[in-house]
């Protein structure tokens, strides 16, 4: 059951960490007291357990912290074909957290967690109590500087999963601001179990395949060991868009881009493609030609430069053919696509979900060396191969001119800048088309190489070894282990265009532009890009508690014990990424190791029958950044015993800065910031603020929109997010939090149960990058002042007429950097209600949820706060609640689950035209729309051994929670199986017992 707890929104003073101190040493002065003998009946009745949330071994499992416990029953009769799903479905999980079906642009594959919107850096995840290894990648994204992978376990071997809801760094150290998920495996089982299962959607498409087995053997009591195992395998269909163009509404999304002129979906809309469409290279691009009687610029791709399209493009691709000069929804002043243009559908190259193939698997073995020692032993071994396509690539859609042939500008690591020309071909050149004409002459080649392999390949492996004792000893529970935790990532990037093999390719003609090449071909002007990254962790802890002495309410208890922690991580490119010769392409990687070692503490003091007192602290010292205190208070109050209880907690949390963010480490990201739009102002001249222009003579379109703000005037072009370096930073501080809740628990009956739960969380020195609002700000504050954060073009065709170093902004250097603040509030509520039961069966129902009544941000000192509940800013939406109704017999049950969550306001309106805004706030589609979905299952055991389910998820095919009109191109949560749609799992489990 759900137990969560209430909070008060104040700040939480140093002198919780030395009053929970204090009370440990009084304590430990005590600890020399007898404790009063329990009954030899009830020692004997009422065995010690290990909770998550507290150190001491129990009796009773409900102590003051907020935790929920979901058993392998609710896994098995959630209807979620994978546990990362059902885990997303919580309603205190937001949507922050990474599904592995998500193209990244750091590394695929992966699965994260994240509690309360603090991201899966404020999200601590264990298994068994203990760390493990995070991903080695550096992903420069806020919320992920340490990303732990959720999908390496095998699904049978999970016992159960403690969502922990409160701030537990006084008990697990760093990353437990937020909360703790708890993967508790099971062990001491006997017998053979074999399941399988099979998921796609209405349609069959993004079909999973999964098979599993579990193993057991040996008895603790007579036989003194246990072996217990588990594999499992999966196989996971990629998705295309064109797949799922019936979900939703494409059709009232294909009106909405019309009103503005645009393409429809499925109409090819991209001018580059393998047939490629060839131009003049002029002295200048400016003015304009009349064609076909409207004024069309020169610089426009069907304008006065071009001269043809190379052959053998379909029909259903080329215009005039396939394709209409002037597609529905054209605006009058838009110019017609020329004759015998070609174009590329990127719809039909758009993956929604990536393929993917995992192996995991694990044994653990334990002997009981006699009545009060066990050793055990586990291993635990997964990989994870995830093929991503990528769009094939096109180096640019834009004219050049013959003293500016310049396509793209990249950083090299060593902070050097490396350019490529746009595909010219000279005269002579087997392909160019102009060869033998009456005015033979170099062309500009719009150019797409889809004949050039797209595979983005990761493959994960995650190892966990983990060796200890436990049992008991001089009157103390004890548990010391040493762990080893490692993960190797590769990344292999196949069919990368180079910069010195394209430009040779041109000069020797081994490449053969608007043909299918062979290998060779291909080869002469691409290779596979490679990264590798290794992570690692190794730890030594112990644990012991024991009670105390007598007091009214019980015996208190203590805990005590220390960890040391090493960690390393290690993300590297290949060769040729160091000499930047992948164009546009540049490695992000890391380097470096720490070490930590901590010593904590645990009290409880049942200080009367119906109230117990928690106190925890731990200290602990990095030697990269020094040393973090945390405590933790709390309490349970029985006011009215087996009908109404009161527990809450107050605690102190940390997280060290992640080895990506504190070593060394380079990364490569693509930044905008959209709030307000941002102007360079040595190129821009701002003189009308209505009608802000560029000075150069050939304006760039960063000059007055350097970030890429969407919401730009009419006719202005958004030069996209910019490119940016981030860099580590060695004298980042920890992150810090306070955290508070209180709840009360009301049981007015065996038929029913009701918590309702507050909280308060309030994360501070949060680390993140420079945002490229305030770089510019702090540029234009004092534009003559040297500022190295602020890249320009250093090509001297860019530059300004008599000014030097006078070119567009090519790029910012950014850093991380401790700010400022999140707060966040709101209630959590659980409500369980059982029939008697009939001979009908059972009945019950469970309705639980979550309101969160703030989510607070102060990025800079000085700036405004920004409440972000309910935006997509924060992906949190201010309700998220489910409802499930539950039937069960001796050989069947079944439910139906209703699942909703408020909608979430967008940019959405505020970066498109006056004539798109329009048509979406007719229909109220400003927003990410509500989650309305139904859910349904069933299961049949009434075969010996053998359970058979199904399920059905959001039988009714709502597309609502999507970002204005409900499309696959629209769904919000990318990379999650809810993007299917309606959907459904086949599973069977038979126990060879």
């Amino acid at each position: 059951m759900d137990r969560r707890c209430f909070s008060r929104q104040h700040r939480m003073p140093h002198r919780l960490q030395w009053a929970a101190v204090a009370v440990l040493a009084f304590a430990s002065q005590a600890q020399a007291q007898q404790a009063a003998p329990a009954p030899a009946e009830e020692s004997k009745k009422l065995e010690r357990v290990e909770v998550t949330g507290t150190l001491i071994k129990r009796t009773d499992k409900e102590t003051p912290s907020v935790v929920q416990s979901i058993t392998r029953e609710d896994i098995r009769n959630s209807g979620y074909a994978d546990v990362e799903d059902l885990l997303r479905a919580n309603s205190a999980v937001d949507l922050s957290s990474i599904g592995d079906g998500a193209a990244s642009g750091f590394v695929g594959g992966i699965s994260t967690i994240s509690l309360r919107g603090f991201g899966s850096q404020g999200t601590l995840i264990l298994i068994n109590g203990r760390r493990t290894a995070p991903v080695a990648a550096v992903d420069v994204n806020f919320g992920r500087g340490t990303m732990i992978n959720i999908n390496t376990i095998p699904k049978e071997a999970i016992e159960r999963i403690d969502i922990l809801k409160d701030g537990a760094s006084a008990m697990y150290g760093s990353d437990a601001m937020a909360g703790v998920v708890n993967y508790i495996l099971r062990k001491d089982y006997q017998g053979i179990e074999a399941s399988g299962s099979y998921s796609a959607n209405d349609k069959g498409v993004g079909a999973t395949k999964k098979g599993a087995l579990t193993f057991g053997f040996g008895n603790l009591d007579t036989q003194r060991f246990n072996v217990f195992g588990g594999l499992e395998v999966s196989k996971r269909d990629h998705v295309m868009a064109n797949e799922l163009k019936d979900r939703g509404n494409l059709a009232l999304q294909n009106q909405y881009l019309t009103s503005n002129g645009s393409l429809a979906r499925f109409t090819p809309d991209s001018s580059a493609s393998l047939y490629g469409n060839y131009y003049r290279v002029p002295t200048s691009l400016s003015g304009s030609t009349t064609i076909g009687g409207i004024s069309v610029a020169n610089t426009n791709l069907s304008g006065a430069n071009y001269l043809g399209t190379l052959s053998g493009c379909p029909d259903e691709r080329t215009v005039g053919k396939g394709v209409p000069n002037r597609p529905d929804g054209f605006l009058p002043t838009t110019a017609s696509l020329r004759n015998g243009f070609c174009r590329f559908n990127l719809d039909d190259a758009d993956e929604i979900i990536t393929a993917q193939d995992r192996q995991s698997g694990m044994v653990r073995g334990t002997y009981a060396i006699n009545n009060n020692l066990t050793a055990y032993a586990d291993v635990m071994y997964s990989k994870t191969k995830t093929v991503e396509q990528r769009v094939p690539y096109a180096l640019t859609t834009t004219l050049v001119t013959s003293g500016n042939k310049t396509a793209t500008t990249w950083p090299k690591l060593d902070g050097s800048f490396l350019r490529q020309d746009t595909i010219i071909l000279p005269v002579g050149h087997p392909d160019n088309p102009t060869n033998g004409t009456a005015t033979p002459q170099q062309v500009q080649l719009i150019y797409r190489f889809e004949d050039l392999p797209t595979g983005d390949i990761n493959i994960l492996r995650s190892t966990r070894l983990t060796a200890g004792l436990e049992g008991t000893a001089y009157g103390w529970d004890f548990d010391t282990a040493v762990l080893f935790s490692q993960n190797n990532n590769e990344r292999f990037q196949e069919g990368r265009v180079r910069s010195s093999l394209l430009n040779a390719a041109i000069a020797n003609g081994s490449y053969r532009f608007g043909k299918q090449n062979t290998a060779e071909g291909i080869a002469s002007v691409s290779s596979t890009a490679y990264n590798e990254g290794k992570s690692r962790l190794m730890s030594w802890d112990i644990r012991a508690s024991r009670e105390l002495f007598a007091l009214p309410g019980g015996n208190a208890a203590i805990a005590l014990g220390t960890e040391v922690r090493k960690e390393k991580l290690e993300a590297i490119p290949d060769d040729i990424y160091r000499t930047g010769d992948y164009i546009g392409l540049v490695a992000n990687g890391a380097s470096g190791s720490r070490k930590s070692v901590a010593a904590f503490s645990e009290l409880s003091l049942p200080v009367v029958k119906q109230l117990e007192l928690q106190a925890a602290a731990r200290f602990e010292h990095f030697d990269d950044f020094g040393n973090s205190t945390t405590g933790k208070l709390g309490f349970k109050w029985s006011a009215l015993p087996s009908l109404m209880a009161f527990r809450g907690t107050a605690a102190t949390g940390f997280r060290a800065p992640a080895i990506s963010q504190i070593g060394n480490s380079f990364a490569l990201s693509f930044h905008s910031f959209q709030e307000r739009r941002v102007f360079d102002s040595l190129r821009c001249d701002t003189s009308n603020p209505n009608s802000p222009v560029s000075k150069a003579p050939v304006s760039n379109n960063r000059d007055c929109n350097v970030l890429g703000y969407s919401a730009v005037p009419a006719g202005t072009t958004n030069p996209g997010s910019i490119p940016t370096v981030i860099s580590a930073n060695p004298n980042l501080k920890p992150e810090k939090s306070n955290s508070f809740t209180f709840g009360m628990i009301f049981t007015p009956s065996k038929w029913a149960d009701l918590a309702l739960d507050g909280w308060y969380f309030h994360r501070k020195n949060e680390i993140r990058s420079q945002r490229g609002v305030d770089i510019m700000d702090t540029y234009n504050s004092a534009p003559s002042s040297s500022n190295l954060q602020v890249v320009r073009d250093p090509n001297p065709e860019t530059w300004l007429p008599g000014v030097a170093n006078s070119g567009p902004i090519i790029m910012l250097v950014r850093q991380y950097g401790n700010n400022e603040w999140t707060k966040t509030s709101g209630l959590d509520y659980d409500l369980n209600l059982r029939l008697p039961g009939t001979s009908w069966g059972k009945f019950s129902m469970n309705v639980n949820g979550t309101y969160t009544a703030r989510f607070d941000q102060l990025v800079v000192k000085g700036q405004d706060v920004q409440r972000q509940v309910g935006t997509t800013n924060s992906d949190i939406s201010k309700t998220r609640a489910s409802a499930t109704f539950r039937w069960t017999t001796d050989m069947a049950r079944a439910w139906v689950r209703f699942n909703h969550a408020d909608p979430l306001s967008s940019t959405v309106c505020s970066s498109v035209t006056a004539a798109q805004r329009a048509f979406l706030t007719n229909l109220n589609r400003c927003r990410v729309g509500r989650d309305k979905t139904i859910d349904v299952g069933a299961s049949y055991s009434g075969v010996k051994n053998l359970t058979l389910s199904a399920s059905m998820l959001n039988i009714f095919n709502d597309y609502d929670r999507a970002n204005g009109i409900p499309t696959v191109f629209s769904y919000y949560d990318s990379g999650s199986t809810a993007v299917l749609g309606r959907r459904f799992t086949l599973s069977a489990n038979y126990s060879f017992q």
